[in-house]
């Protein structure tokens, strides 16, 4: 895909943005919080507004946009962990709070999140549960127009700097059938509490969390969306747009470590065989098209929401590749004997450890796919 001006605005920006303040940090693999002063950088540059419109003093643009952000800031920072902090906070509130949100809270939430003001945080999953939609137990219950919340929501992404908590809640059940709603709840409300933060050993210094919810009051105007409807409408939907969004900074990642490893093998005098040269080259044309397919898919969030019949698959034959890639650098690392450097293989570290994290949940995509041709 040839990127128009606009997009190719963003790269530059973005880019610019990581040689400065992202790439010179050598302590961010070792940080379990997320750098205030970082956050106050990308704030500064507009970078949480990409996606959201310009009426809500964002910067514009829709999911391409933010592919092609999210694959220079990793690209040009080497942290996979600062790139998802970033990117969560913009899917969460392009797609959660523009997507569902009513004009009043539009209104209210849009500016302070695409400043960089408010921190958004999307709670789902629950301990020892995760997102399973049988298993939650959060509720909500609902006395005279206030929903009393209470539950304990955990493995939340930016969870611990959060200011804004969707929370996904059972409202109603019927013949163990449960239905879920989701509320804006503020950190500050009475009775949340947050949880100690938990340090997963890898996507540092992105922070990671839990909060536990004792009868917290929210009133109707906090419901985002459907109610009864948020696990299809929100969460189901957000895992695909998820899976589609964060193939785009495994692809920098990949290209900042074969950028790495080049220099390092340049530096050594290293005089690669036939077979480490052919390594290389393979796995930088796979680079190349994957990003082909990165861009495409996030295309057709911009085009078809996540209507398209396409985006599953795609979506799974990203996955697949990008650990392909992440196995070859590997093996081309061993077979050139150079070392890239401690940041690089904290980066090679963190996108490994995503890519097992979602292997699970692709597996159980593939088996309902492949169910589906035999019904």
């Amino acid at each position: 895909m040839i990127l128009t001006d606009e997009l190719n605005a963003i790269r530059e920006l973005v880019t610019r943005f990581a040689g400065e303040h992202v790439a010179p940090r050598t302590d961010l693999y070792r940080l379990t919080s997320f750098p205030q002063d970082l956050r106050d950088a990308l704030a500064r540059e507009n970078l949480y507004g990409i996606g959201i419109p310009v009426a809500y003093r964002g910067m514009g643009g829709g999911w391409l946009h933010m592919a092609v952000a999210g694959e220079a800031l990793v690209e040009s920072g080497c942290s996979l962990g600062v790139a998802l902090s970033w990117l969560m906070h913009v899917l969460i509130s392009r797609f959660v709070f523009f997507g569902f949100g009513t004009d009043e809270q539009k209104i209210a939430h849009l500016p302070s999140l695409a400043t960089g003001a408010c921190t958004p945080c999307l709670a789902i999953s629950e301990p020892g549960v995760g997102g399973h939609p049988g298993k939650l137990t959060t509720s909500a219950r609902e006395e005279g127009g206030v929903y009393r919340i209470t539950g304990e929501k955990a493995y939340l992404t930016n969870g611990p700097i959060a200011d804004l908590y969707v929370v996904l809640a059972i409202t109603s059940e019927q013949d163990g059938r449960k239905s879920y709603t989701a509320f804006i709840v503020p950190s500050d409300t009475p009775g949340l509490k947050r949880t100690e933060p938990l340090d997963l050993g890898f996507l540092r210094p992105c922070p990671h969390g839990g909060i536990i919810l004792d009868g917290c009051e929210v009133g109707e105007e906090s419901i985002l969306g459907r109610k009864g409807h948020a696990y299809p409408d929100m969460a189901m939907a957000f895992r695909r747009i998820e899976d589609v969004m964060m193939t785009a900074p495994f692809v920098g990642g990949a290209r900042a470590q074969i950028s790495r490893i080049a220099d390092a093998i340049r530096a050594g005098g290293i005089q690669p065989d036939k077979d480490t040269a052919s390594a290389l080259g393979e796995t930088v044309s796979t680079v190349d098209s994957l990003e082909v397919l990165v861009y495409e898919a996030a295309n057709l969030l911009d085009q078809y929401h996540i209507d398209h019949p396409a985006l599953t698959s795609v979506s799974l034959f990203m996955r697949q590749t990008a650990g392909m890639v992440q196995d070859r650098i590997g093996e081309i690392v061993r077979m050139s004997g150079i070392d890239a450097g401690q940041p690089c293989k904290a980066l090679a570290n963190d996108i490994e450890s995503s890519l097992r994290i979602a292997a699970n949940v692709a597996r159980i995509t593939r088996e309902k796919l492949g169910r589906s041709l035999l019904c």
